[in-house]
């Protein structure tokens, strides 16, 4: 099952184009772009976090692609962070929508850097091999991407 971690290898770059509508969703909501209607909200990621940390990110990076094996099932991996990463949240993002992942995720503005380094590393350590087992793997009805917030 290929796991691609550079943007530079074509699979990579197309599954993030293909997911390319979750950093739009952040610039809509936070006015930077002009949607010409609402989000609809199964793909406003942003609903999935704190209410209070809603505002609080800055940067939306797509960091892991995976393909299983026979290609069946695709999603990418995407960190979201605020100022000196605070707050910190990893979301897989696939057809179907996007999903947070608490475990990986840091919303305690009174975290220290020992957990947030230890957070982190673990979402390191065990994203691959959790990707690569299919316990993320899921199926269903494709969402409809609005095209203002596809390619």
């Amino acid at each position: 099952m290929p796991i691609y971690t550079e943007s530079e290898e074509p699979e990579f770059a197309r599954l993030e184009r293909r997911h390319g509508w979750f950093p739009r969703v952040m610039l809509a909501e936070y006015g930077e772009a002009e949607p010409p209607e609402e989000i609809p909200e199964a793909l406003n990621w942003l609903l999935l976090v704190p209410s209070a940390r809603r505002y609080d990110f800055e940067d939306v990076e797509c960091g892991l692609a995976y393909v299983s094996d026979g290609g069946g099932y695709a999603c990418t991996v995407w960190d979201v962070s605020g100022e000196e990463d605070d707050p910190w949240a990893v979301f897989v993002v696939d057809d179907y929508g996007a999903r947070l992942l608490p475990e990986y995720s840091i919303f305690d503005e009174d975290a220290t850097e020992e957990e947030r380094a230890a957070v982190l590393r673990r979402a390191g350590d065990e994203l691959p091999d959790r990707l690569e087992a299919g316990e993320l793997d899921r199926s269903g009805t494709p969402l409809h991407i609005p095209p203002w917030l596809g390619d």
